[in-house]
């Protein structure tokens, strides 16, 4: 994801305490993980290949790993 993305500046501002590099990595789990994939607004602020790449992963939890 480009730090520069209004998708990146949007989870750095929702996840204050996780630091830049875990966010640029997609360094997620547990309950802050099943917080952004409900967050309907954080796919809002993605540009169209990432929407794409985000709902194949929203794809693989829910159909593969199971609902989070």
């Amino acid at each position: 994801m480009d730090q520069n993305s209004v998708g990146f500046m949007y989870l750095k501002n929702k996840c204050r305490r996780i630091s830049d590099a875990k966010i640029k990595e997609g360094v997620f789990f547990g309950p802050r993980m099943t917080e952004i994939i409900q967050d309907v607004k954080f796919e809002d602020q993605q540009s169209e290949m990432e929407k794409a790449a985000w709902k194949s992963l929203n794809n693989l939890t829910a159909n593969f790993l199971g609902k989070s």
